[in-house]
C-alpha cells in the first residue's frame, strides 16, 4: 500500500507540477510529425449486377504518407521562430505516384499557462515543389493551425495539431499549367526542448 501511494503522490507532482522551462527564450525545439492521412487503404466494389469492367474501374489499392520534421528556437518566452521540411507521397491505382517537398519558415506562439497541456497556434509560408510521373510545379505554400502540446516529461511534448494548407504552384516549362490544392488536416507529433 505504501508502495502504492509513493508511486501515486510522484505522478502526481510530475504532472501538476508548472512547466514553463520549456518554452522560455534561447530554448530549442525538434519535433518530428506525421499527417493523420498517413494510410493505405484498398477499396472494393461488391455486388450481382455489377460487370467485371466497372469492378476493375472501382476496386483501388494505393497509400498516402507524410512526414514533417521541425527545428525551432524561441526568440522570447512562448514565441518561437524556425523552419519544417515536408515530405509526402501518394501512389496507388486511381492515379499517378504523386511526391511533394515543402520547405517554410514557421513562427509559433505557446499561450502561457502553467500546465500540462500547453495550447499553441503556428503559421509558416514558403516553398513547395510538387512531382508527378509526367510533370512538376513549384511555387508558394502557407499554411496555419491550433494544436496542443502535452508535456509527458520535462522536456518531451505529445503535439496534436490542426492546420489548414494551400499550395499554388505552376511548371517552369509552361506558365499556363498550374496547380493548386488546399485542405484541412491534422498531424501527431513528438518535441524535445533543450
Amino acid at each position: 500500500m505504501k508502495q502504492r501511494l509513493f508511486v501515486f503522490t510522484v505522478l502526481f507532482c510530475l504532472f501538476s507540477t508548472a512547466i514553463t522551462a520549456q518554452t522560455e527564450k534561447g530554448k530549442f525545439s525538434i519535433s518530428g510529425r506525421s499527417s493523420i492521412e498517413g494510410a493505405y487503404f484498398s477499396n472494393r466494389v461488391y455486388g450481382d449486377n455489377i460487370s467485371a469492367t466497372v469492378r476493375e474501374a472501382m476496386d483501388v489499392d494505393g497509400y498516402s504518407f507524410s512526414i514533417t520534421p521541425s527545428l525551432s528556437y524561441f526568440v522570447i518566452d512562448n514565441l518561437s521562430i524556425g523552419g519544417q521540411a515536408t515530405f509526402s507521397i501518394t501512389d496507388g491505382d486511381y492515379q499517378s505516384k504523386t511526391t511533394e517537398f515543402i520547405f517554410m519558415p514557421t513562427v509559433a506562439y505557446y499561450i502561457p499557462i502553467e500546465k500540462v497541456v500547453r495550447p499553441f497556434v503556428a503559421l509558416g509560408a514558403g516553398y513547395a515543389n510538387v512531382s508527378m510521373e509526367s510533370m512538376s510545379f513549384s511555387g508558394f505554400t502557407w499554411a496555419g493551425g491550433v494544436g496542443a502540446a502535452f508535456f509527458v516529461s520535462n522536456n518531451i511534448s505529445i503535439d496534436l495539431m490542426a492546420e489548414y494548407a494551400e499550395v499554388s504552384s505552376k511548371t517552369s516549362d509552361n506558365s499556363n499549367y498550374k496547380y493548386s490544392t488546399k485542405g484541412l488536416g491534422g498531424s501527431i507529433g513528438l518535441s524535445v526542448y533543450f
